[in-house]
Order: C-alpha cells, then sequence, then structure tokens
C-alpha cells in the first residue's frame, strides 16, 4: 500500500473514531516551545481571516510577534489590532523589526524565532508559504483550501509528510470541532440514518465586497481582489465552497469517484470567478451527493448538507437551522447555529497541541477535501463527467504569476 493511501486511510479512521476528526501524532522530534511559554505566532497574510484567526489565536494563549503581507496599509492595521490586544493582556507590543513586507519576505518572517505561522494569504501562494513553514520547523495552521490546484496540492501533501510527526499542521475546517456536528457524524457513523442512499447539499450566499479601488496598478488589484481570480482563489466551489463538500467527505468517510457539474457567470459580471456552480458527486457504494452554490447579489443565503438513508436522514446548517436526525432513531442537538464557537474550539487545539507537543496531522483531509472541490470545479470548466484518477492525478496548475513588481524593502 502507497505512503499516500496509507496516510489518507489513517486521517478517515481517525475521523471517524475521534469526535474533534484530527489526527493526533505521537512526536518523533518534535519542534516549538516548552509547554509552559506562550505559543509565539507569525501570521502570513494580514487579511481579514488572518486577523480573526490570529485573534482566535490570541485568546487561546499565543502571542503575535511577527506579521507579513504585501501591503503596508494591512501590515498597519494588523499591527494596530494586535498592539491593542497585547495591551489589554499586558503583554509586549510586535516589535518594529518584526513587520516583513514583500513577496518573499515570508522566508524572513519564518527565521524571525516564531514558534508557528498561521497562512492565511491567498490559496495560490498556500504551497509556497507552508513548504516554507515546514522546512522551517515550524508549526502552521494552514488555512483552506490547501492550494488552488492540483500541483500546488500535491505540494502541500509533500511537504505534510516531510512534517508528520515533528510539527503540528492543522488545515482551516472548522466543522470538525462544531459539537453538533461531532455528534451528528458519530450517529451517523454508528448507523443511525441507516446505510446512506444520496445527499443534499448547497452552499447559497451573498456577494462579496471588493478590495481594489479605481485607479490602482492592475496587479495590485487583482491581488487586493484575489477571492474573485480563479487562479488566486481557485474560484467559488474550491475557496467557499469546500467547507460542505469537506463535511461531505467526512460523513462519507471516503472522497468521491467522480463527479459531473454545471455552472457559470450570470448575475455578476465583472469578476473572474462564477457565481454558481451544480455538482453531482458519484461516492463509494454508488451513492450520489448533489451540490450547488451560488455567490451574488440578492442570492437566497443557506449553507445546508442533508444525508438521507434507509432508516432516516440526517441535516445540518452553518447558521440558524439547527441540527437533527429524523427517522427510526431521532435526535435533536438543540444547538440553533451549527458552527457555533467551532473556530475558537479548533485553535485552542491546535495551541495546545503545540504545548503538548501530541501534534496534529490534518493533511491528509486537507488535501483530499481540497481535490474534492478542484474535481467539482474540472468537470464544471470542461463540462463534462471527469473521474477522480483523471483529474487528481493531474499535473493541472495555474500559470504562474509574478509579484516581483510588488517587491519592495523586506521589513515596512
Amino acid at each position: 500500500m502507497s505512503d499516500r493511501k496509507v496516510r489518507r486511510r489513517q486521517f478517515l479512521q481517525a475521523s471517524a473514531t475521534a469526535a474533534a476528526g484530527f489526527v493526533i501524532v505521537k512526536p518523533g522530534s518534535v519542534y516549538g516551545s516548552p509547554a509552559n511559554d506562550a505559543v509565539t505566532l507569525g501570521i502570513i497574510g494580514c487579511g481579514g481571516r488572518g486577523n480573526y484567526v490570529g485573534k482566535e489565536m490570541v485568546g487561546a494563549g499565543a502571542r503575535v510577534i511577527a506579521l507579513h503581507d504585501l501591503f503596508d496599509d494591512r501590515l498597519a492595521e494588523t499591527r494596530g489590532n494586535f498592539d491593542k490586544l497585547a495591551e489589554e493582556k499586558g503583554a509586549p507590543k510586535i516589535a518594529d523589526g518584526m513587520l516583513f513586507k514583500g513577496p518573499d519576505a515570508y522566508h524572513k518572517l519564518l527565521a524571525s524565532g516564531v514558534d508557528a505561522v498561521l497562512i492565511t494569504s491567498p490559496p495560490y501562494f498556500h504551497p509556497d508559504h507552508f513548504e516554507a513553514a515546514v522546512d522551517a520547523k515550524k508549526h502552521c495552521y494552514l488555512e483552506k483550501p490547501v492550494a488552488s490546484d492540483v500541483f500546488g496540492a500535491r505540494r502541500v501533501e509533500s511537504a505534510g509528510r516531510k512534517g508528520a510527526g515533528k510539527v503540528s499542521m492543522a488545515v482551516g475546517f472548522q466543522s470538525h470541532y462544531a459539537e453538533p456536528y461531532q455528534e451528528m457524524v458519530r450517529r451517523i457513523h454508528a448507523g443511525a440514518i441507516g446505510d446512506i442512499v444520496c445527499a443534499q447539499t448547497y452552499y447559497y450566499t451573498d456577494d462579496l465586497k471588493r478590495k481594489a479601488t479605481p485607479g490602482m496598478p492592475p496587479l495590485e488589484a487583482r491581488v487586493r481582489n484575489w477571492v474573485f481570480d480563479r487562479a488566486l482563489s481557485g474560484d467559488i466551489l474550491v475557496e467557499q465552497n469546500i467547507h460542505v463538500l469537506d463535511i461531505v467527505n467526512w460523513v462519507m468517510r471516503s472522497r468521491p469517484v467522480s463527479a459531473m457539474a454545471t455552472g457559470g457567470k450570470k448575475a455578476r459580471l465583472d469578476v473572474d470567478c462564477w457565481d454558481h456552480y451544480n455538482v453531482e458527486l458519484n461516492y463509494p457504494g454508488n451513492v450520489h451527493v448533489s451540490f450547488n452554490s451560488t455567490q451574488f447579489k440578492n442570492s437566497y443565503d443557506a449553507k445546508t448538507q442533508r444525508f438521507l438513508g434507509t432508516k432516516g436522514y440526517a441535516e445540518a446548517s452553518f447558521g440558524k437551522g439547527g441540527v437533527r436526525i429524523v427517522g427510526e432513531e431521532p435526535w435533536e442537538s438543540g444547538a440553533e447555529e451549527g458552527l457555533a464557537g467551532s473556530v475558537p474550539r479548533k485553535v485552542a487545539a491546535f495551541v495546545e497541541s503545540i504545548r503538548t507537543k501530541n501534534l496534529q496531522d490534518e493533511v491528509a483531509g486537507g488535501v483530499d477535501s481540497t481535490l474534492t472541490a478542484i474535481l467539482g470545479r474540472t468537470a464544471a470548466y470542461e463540462s463534462e463527467g471527469r473521474s477522480w484518477e483523471k483529474v487528481a492525478g493531474s499535473k493541472e496548475r495555474w500559470p504562474k504569476i509574478d509579484l516581483a513588481s510588488l517587491a519592495s524593502p523586506s521589513r515596512a
């Protein structure tokens, strides 16, 4: 059996037996700070997600000491946010020499003495940043998706093998740390809805805010608006909708065999990414899963997963709508919002894994979920059914994006 298959099987077994859905690896040679010290953190990518997850890291006992970004305003705003948090906690502020600006300056952040890094850069750059973090022996919290193409996902997979048992490696799928989801999945795996026949899932949402301004240089506008760029983000199916597809893989304890899909741009024509997808994923046992998504102004808003079995059905929603099982073995979670509190719990588990040296390894599952989304995207782009083997085994990659014109002194 190949090393890739062994690691993937270990991930799926751990998801089935451990409610949190992450892998604890017994350390070989473990890097990081002693258990009684605050975990020092660097953030690569100072956008909204970096600020949000970083704040939760501070709440879990980490201390942000270094920042990397391409733009002065993002560094300044993020520094202000974390200096304020540090002041409230009586901790030192971020030092002047710990702000790193420029396309390659993340290497200097990794050499600055941090214990761990939070990677919240555009997904296109995740493989570069993750590989460098593992090579620098830093614990890593990598936001989803792990990459925006197959080539990048395989790079992350390879780096994950290198870091296994040496550093903690988390991937930003918080649903595994949502207690209602944990219990629902446990019950499904225990047979509460019988054999899964099919599933209905969707991620409908509104448009997102544009970050570029008139007169901005084209490359800067592209990077600031990365969420609307197919290469930088992976398109909405890979960048945003992946949360639902990750849950489907978790419930199915597998990845899909094939996909058929359609989609396009009809309501939102001013950006590169598509505004809707309709995907049918075929899982082992010929279980068909439908997935629909939207991302445009005035769209319906709902993020729901519904699994229909021979003894009943299970349904869950990210927002209001609850988490429950209906049928022969009914169960009601009592939770109004399915994901409430999941990010703080996930972040706390990551920080604790560094302190205790009970290392996490979520790379295999993160790669599988990313490739699942890419499978659906490829089928839609090519208007033709595609198999897992054909897509995941390809060398598919986006053209190189050269950030040289954004280069500047490495310290802001």
